[in-house]
């Protein structure tokens, strides 16, 4: 099965005032690389923007792997 990391964008902080009508500022990074341990056992390295050939079960666990930002679930692979 092949699989794309598409990266990890974080929100670090937020300034500004609600009340005053102040801006509000976001400030993102992006986390280009993710080292994870597979079901299979195996610790890979994967880095944005790179199609990785898979076994189906490693693939179909990466496939649900989730974060949120600003409180929505982003997934972190498609399928290749």
């Amino acid at each position: 099965m092949k699989i794309q990391f598409l990266g990890i964008k974080n929100q670090v902080e937020k300034s500004g005032c609600s009340s005053c009508g102040s801006r509000q500022v976001s400030k993102h990074t992006f986390q280009r690389e993710a080292r994870m341990v597979l079901p299979s056992g195996q610790v890979k390295t994967f880095y944005v923007g790179e199609v990785y050939n898979v076994m189906e079960q490693d693939g179909e666990f990466l496939l649900k792997q989730m974060y949120g930002l600003d409180g929505q679930n982003v997934k972190m692979f498609k399928a290749g």
